[in-house]
């Protein structure tokens, strides 16, 4: 893999993590939105690509985690989705 390519991969994925903690920050996201939690999937996946490539391997347990987090975090999110549809439905009426 080109220098170039992974210095663009590993900006990017530092780049939106750090988007999804300003985002929080500020207030236009929570820790439990779904977009907070595909931003940081996403993130740690481009840092774990660039930090792989760069043999920086405690960066890596890192991002595996980081990524394993998000990814619970995502499901959690649909978990919580799921059950609340299922507990908004109106009955027919008889």
């Amino acid at each position: 893999m080109s220098d170039a390519l992974l210095t663009f991969i590993g900006t990017t994925g530092a780049a939106l993590i750090l988007f999804g903690f300003y985002r929080t920050s500020i207030g236009r996201w929570t820790n439990t939105s779904f977009w907070y939690e595909l931003d940081n999937l996403l993130g740690a996946g481009l840092l774990m690509i660039y930090n792989l490539n760069r043999s920086a391997h405690i960066s890596v347990v890192l991002d595996v985690v980081w990524v394993i987090v998000a990814l619970r975090g995502i499901t959690s999110i649909h978990e919580r989705r799921r059950l609340s549809k299922k507990h908004t439905k109106v009955p027919p009426h008889a």
